[in-house]
Formats: structure tokens, sequence, C-alpha cells
């Protein structure tokens, strides 16, 4: 009888772990996915890439009570998002609305650093980097494709129907004007943003790793298409983002050639005599600008050190103007390190700074030691790419837009998901 029981014990056991395997798969499968659509509907679907956010994120918590696995995953930035997120709780002393400080809390702080050790977690495979990679690459098309409908055929994207921004139809008085392109984003300098983070990545692996393959004239072509609508949309920001990156390829990669096709393109239109050079470094807004900042540094001025609360800086700044929408109307900063000190002073941005000073030193440190050439390629694109997006973050609001915020910290997560599987796979 003892024999039975003991047989019939072990059976249980072998069910129970047939079982759990099976549910960790069907797990891991779900949290894959969910990035591969977050990833590819990012740039034009904020209720897909958030759903996908959610539910990855729960699912990995799930599985990792279901393994009763409650060390948190081994990633390279682990300390520095530790810090990042500690460095904003002093900013909710100073709270006048707890309520929109706590819910950004968890649906954007918390959201995004959950959401880049769930991808160095879950994407530890070199088949599935180059999945995921193949995802943002068709996403890149689609989008390209939008803006280039929106531009030069019906005057709207076919993803949201937003028109051309500044477009003037046919019978407009004072003449047709096609506009700036903004293809499934709201505004042109969100998709010079977008660009920065997709074409830098792009253009690096084409020129300096797919030399000998036949996938290279097709990436090659993208990358055209897309410099050419980052020229159209006319984000003065973005080009000085794309400059300082550009010149850093150049003596990197000692191809000083990059930077004089940067200015041939650039100086191309007093050529062919179109407005696009002068729209680039038109000043029409400065003034605005200039006002904004002035209200955001005095928004920064009361609380310098902890901030005036996390996620409440549109409010404040409504009251904190002095023109005819004072208490009407919201704004921001249009300069993300200064709306982050404002929100959570000079702690907060200190936290955020070192997070980002972490993820080149840990970039870095990577590229060394990669032997895949186009890994290493990619890894080394992507982190440009995010420099880029940082430097024009300085003049825009590209850390507060939902897409382009995500976007900005699945880049930051994929890096750091090729860096985990270069040291568990030689790769």
């Amino acid at each position: 009888m003892l024999t039975s029981i003991r047989a019939g014990l072990a059976e249980t056991r072998g069910r129970r772990n047939l079982n759990k395997e099976r549910l960790n798969i069907i797990f891991d499968e779900t949290i894959k996915w969910c990035l591969y659509a977050i990833v590819f509907a990012a740039p034009f679907s904020k209720s897909i890439s958030e759903i996908g956010i959610t539910l990855a994120i729960a699912v990995w918590i799930a599985q990792k009570l279901l393994n009763r696995d409650l060390n948190p995953a081994k990633i390279e930035l682990g300390v520095a998002l530790a810090i990042f997120v500690i460095a904003i709780l002093p900013s909710f002393i100073n709270t006048a609305y707890p309520a929109l400080s706590i819910k950004a809390f968890f649906s954007k702080v918390l959201k995004y650093v959950f959401l880049c050790v769930v991808m160095a977690d879950t994407i530890r495979t070199k088949e599935r980097l180059k999945d995921l990679l193949v995802i943002a690459f068709l996403s890149i098309m689609l989008i390209t494709l939008d803006g280039y409908v929106q531009h030069y055929g019906v005057q709207v994207d076919f993803l949201h129907n937003y028109p051309s921004f500044s477009m003037r139809p046919i019978f407009a008085e004072v003449g047709f004007f096609r506009g700036y392109p903004t293809a499934s984003f709201p505004y042109p300098n969100d998709l010079a943003a977008w660009i920065l983070l997709m074409l830098l990545p792009l253009a690096c692996v084409t020129v300096f790793d797919m030399k000998k393959s036949g996938f290279r004239y097709l990436t090659g072509f993208v990358s055209v298409a897309l410099f050419y609508l980052f020229f159209l949309a006319k984000a003065r920001g973005a080009w000085i983002g794309l400059g300082i990156s550009m010149l850093y390829i150049a003596f990197s990669k000692r191809k000083i050639w990059i930077v004089l096709l940067l200015v041939i393109v650039l100086f191309a239109s007093i050529v062919i005599k179109t407005e696009m050079t002068r729209d680039i470094f038109a000043t029409g807004s400065f003034s605005d600008r200039v006002s904004m900042l002035g209200t955001s540094w005095q928004i920064f001025a009361r609380h310098p050190i902890i901030g005036n609360g996390l996620n409440t800086f549109f409010v404040n700044f409504k009251k904190h103007r002095n023109d005819k929408w004072k208490d009407k109307k919201g704004s921001y900063a249009h300069n993300c390190y200064l709306q982050m000190a404002a929100d959570t002073g000079i702690i907060g941005l200190a936290g955020f700074l070192f997070l980002i000073g972490a993820y080149f030193r840990a970039v870095i440190r990577a590229l060394k030691v990669i032997n895949d050439d186009f890994f290493r390629t990619a890894l080394w694109g992507i982190s440009i790419g995010v420099f880029a997006f940082l430097v024009h973050s300085f003049f825009d609001t590209n850390l507060y837009s939902l897409n382009l915020a995500t976007l900005f910290w699945f880049a930051i997560g994929t890096s750091l998901a090729i860096i985990r599987v270069s040291r568990t796979t030689g790769l």
C-alpha cells in the first residue's frame, strides 16, 4: 500500500510539473507577443500599446509567482532603474494634486520601468531579438508609407485621418500648401522624434553591417525615405539632435562623408528654391517658447530641490502663466528636462540623468564584448537614436508624449535585451 501511495504522489507531482510547464509556455508566449504588438502599434495606437504593456507586466508577475521566483530579473540597469524610481518619491511631499501624482507614478513611472525589466527577462534568445527587430522594421515601413500618402496623396494619414500640419486646400485664397507631414502623429515634431529613434539604428545597420546582404537594398531604401520624411517635417530641435549624432557617427567610424552628406541635403533646398531651409531655421515661434520657458522656470523655482509634484506641471502652468489663458489653459515646457525638474525637482532630474548615464555606460561596455556584428551594430545604432531623441527632448515634449515615451523606453528595453542575450548566449 505504501508503494502505491508513493506512486500516486509521484504521479500527482508529475502532473503538477507538467501543468506548470504548460502554463510557463503560455505565459512566455503571451508576454512575447504583447511585446511584439507594442513595438508594432506604439506609433499609431495608444490603446494597443497600453493594453500590451499592462498585459505583459501582469502575465510576467503571474509567471514569477507561479515559479516562486520573486527575485527581480538580473538586468544591467536594475540599480539605476531603482534609483530613478526612488528619486521621484520626495516630490510627493509638495504635490497639490496627489491623485494626479499617484496615478502617474503607477501608470507612467513604474509601468515603463517594468517594461524594461520584462523585455530584458523575456527577449532572451537571438531568435526573439531578430523577430522583435523585424516587427519594428515592418512598423517603420507602415508609418513611412502613411507619411508619404498623407503628404503627397490625400493630405490625411490613413491610420488616424490626421491632416497634414498647416495644410492649405486648393481653394484657399492664399494658395495651396501641402503642409508638413505628421503620419500617425498629431504634430510634425512628434514624427521627427519618432524618426530619430528609428532612422539611426536602421541606417547604421544598413551602412555598417549589411554590405554583403541583399536585404540591404530594402533597408537602405526605407532609410532614405525616412530621412526625406524627416526633412519634410522641418523640426528644428530634431535637426540639432540628428546633427550631433551624425557628427558622433562620422568621427567614431571615421566617415567624414556622412557629415558632408548631411550638409548637402540640408542646403539642397536653397538650390532647388523650396521653402524647406527657411522653415527649418524660421524663428516665428521663438517668442512663444521663451514665454513658456519663463513660466516653467517660475514653477521650478518654487520648489527646486524636490519639485512641485509628479505630473502636476500642466495644471501648475495654467496658474502661473501671465497671458489671456491664465487659469484656463495648461501647457508643456517644451523642454523635457526643465519640466521634469519642475515636477520632481533637482533630485528627480538627477535620478533620470543617472539612469541615462548608466545606460550609455552599459552600452559602451557591451559593444566591446559582443561578437555578432549585426547585433553590435544594432545596439550601437539604437543608443545613437536614444541620444538624438534626448537631445531633441531639450527643445520639445518627447518624454511626455505617450507614443514617444513608450517607444523611448522600449528602445532602452531592447538595448538591455541585447546586452543580456550577449552575456547569456555568447552573442
